[in-house]
């Protein structure tokens, strides 16, 4: 992936020997396009294939998403890559065109799997390699290895237990936690593997993303009618009728809703430090249909594009990160900028130094403030510090959070009087905590340590996506003191580990890294 590991610039010669250059390079332009256009094309297929099968069976479902993916990752990784991070962020959507066809909600449900079944038979077909290639590897894999090894066996134990006491909801945050890791584990080893480049892929992709994100924004109705938006969400949130929340919304926060695009409109960046200001914002969902991961996912590929030097790119991710209201993407966006600017003028190890003070700083502003407002994302961080006295060995994989059964029932104001909620919620690192308990050390620090060694990269390559991609990881594992989705949304820190993976990957292959 010579785009993301080294900067390399044109041979000079005379004026017909660049002339010549200038056709070859046309050509390798117009190869290079068609490549990377194929390969979303493959993507997309490889992504809605499940869904459509699913309708006849859901085994016929499983077993096209696993050989699919199982061939691709052994015949084409590039394209395999490719397509886990295309069904990432467009899976929801082609869902969302057979909504009508979807029988209830357990079905809903498991059809939106697909794209994490693809990422764990790719998985297994990268792991499954390893045997045979170990006598033969480079040793400076060994410290990810084992420090993998070691994480997940930790989140096995874990899950087990959270299994016998909570069922499948254990089953969801396994889910949830390990698909950063098995992210960065498909990438690490198919870069170390071979050279590849996803950058005009990434590109592509990226304009994409920007097209529905503005075609949603200005024509609102006519991506609804268009995705069968309306069918999706019904399926999403139960009908009004059955789950009466138009009438649970007004009762707490007097505002009646007389429709699905009421339940789109958020006070801006959803504080309430603004609510006073009486701005609101019809916030936007994107292909995947989420809007923090969609924010997540723009700030990501707003990073990508920026120090690549894609500034018009950046420019139109940005404003659409904007119109997702989610502040803490983009806050994220402007430390990574912040810190990769100190980068440039005091050197990487001083600015990673700085980045750390900040995300301190930010922490325990965040947290001060969070408190004297009631927020309910820090609420539900103070009730995982709070129960870890009780449980410092963790109450297993599958308790409390967002997905548990009694989160419907926290009376959020008896929570801001308390200062925390009955369990953790809307905080990864509170629902981290009382999970898997002192353990959960473990699986930060193996992010702060990916980071770490993300920045020792950047000093030898001098690459400034390698220095933002360290800036980024450290960061998100800052941000998940905030936000449950930060951690657990796969369009989060899943996309960051992944990078992550790329260019260390990378640069094992070419030895740039011991």
């Amino acid at each position: 992936m010579t785009d993301l590991i080294s900067v390399s610039g044109q041979p000079q010669g005379s004026a017909s020997r660049g002339g010549v250059a200038k056709v070859y390079a046309a050509e390798g332009a117009a190869a290079d396009f068609a490549n990377a256009f194929f390969g979303l094309v493959m993507a997309a297929f490889i992504t809605a294939a499940p869904v459509i099968a699913h309708l006849a069976h859901p085994a016929a479902g499983i077993l096209t998403a696993l050989l699919l993916g199982g061939l691709c990752a052994w015949r084409m990784p590039q394209i395999s890559i490719l397509a886990i991070v295309f069904a990432l962020m467009f899976q929801n959507l082609f869902v969302s065109l057979v909504a009508g066809q979807i029988d209830g909600e357990a079905d809903f449900d498991f059809i939106r799997g697909y794209n994490f079944a693809l990422l764990s038979v790719t998985w297994l077909v990268c792991v499954a390699k390893i045997p045979g290639e170990w006598r033969d590897r480079n040793p400076a894999i060994d410290p990810f290895v084992k420090v993998s090894a070691f994480v997940l066996a930790t989140l096995g134990v874990h899950f087990l237990i959270g299994f016998a006491l909570y069922g499948t909801t254990a089953v969801v945050y396994l889910r949830n936690i390990v698909t950063p890791l098995l992210l960065f584990h498909v990438c690490l080893l198919t870069f170390l593997r071979q050279s590849m480049r996803l950058g005009l892929p990434i590109t592509l992709l990226s304009a994409l993303i920007v097209v529905c994100g503005f075609f949603e924004f200005l024509f609102r109705q006519t991506w609804l009618a268009v995705t069968n938006g309306y069918a999706y969400w019904e399926l999403a949130m139960g009908p009004n009728y059955s789950t009466l929340a138009f009438d649970k919304t007004a009762k707490e926060t007097g505002r009646v809703m007389s429709g699905l695009l009421d339940t789109f409109a958020i006070t801006l960046f959803n504080s309430p430090l603004l609510e006073d200001f009486g701005a609101q914002i019809m916030r936007l969902l994107g292909p995947n249909m989420h809007a923090i991961s969609f924010a997540y996912a723009l700030c990501f590929l707003a990073i990508f594009a920026l120090y690549r030097g894609r500034v018009g790119m950046t420019a139109a991710l940005l404003a659409l990160l904007v119109l997702t209201s989610a502040k803490g993407p983009l806050i994220l966006f402007l430390l990574v900028a912040i810190s990769w600017t100190l980068s440039r003028l005091f050197g990487a190890r001083f600015a990673f130094a700085v980045h750390c003070l900040a995300l301190v700083a930010y922490a325990a502003l965040g947290i001060v403030i969070g408190l004297s407002i009631g927020d309910y994302h820090v609420l539900g961080l103070m009730a995982g510090l709070y129960d870890f006295f009780s449980y410092p060995l963790g109450s297993g994989i599958g308790a409390g959070g967002n997905f548990s059964s009694e989160f419907e029932l926290i009376n959020w104001s008896e929570a801001q009087a308390l200062g925390r909620t009955p369990f953790p919620v809307e905080s990864a690192v509170g629902v981290l905590i009382h999970q898997i308990g002192i353990f959960a050390v473990a699986v930060i620090g193996a992010y702060l340590w990916i980071s770490w060694r993300l920045l020792l990269v950047a000093q030898r390559t001098g690459n400034s996506l390698h220095a933002a991609a360290a800036f980024a990881l450290a960061t998100m594992v800052a941000t998940g003191l905030f936000q449950e989705e930060a951690y657990f949304s796969p369009l989060a820190l899943g996309l960051f580990t992944a990078l992550a993976g790329m260019i260390i990957g990378a640069s094992l292959r070419t030895n740039l890294l011991r």
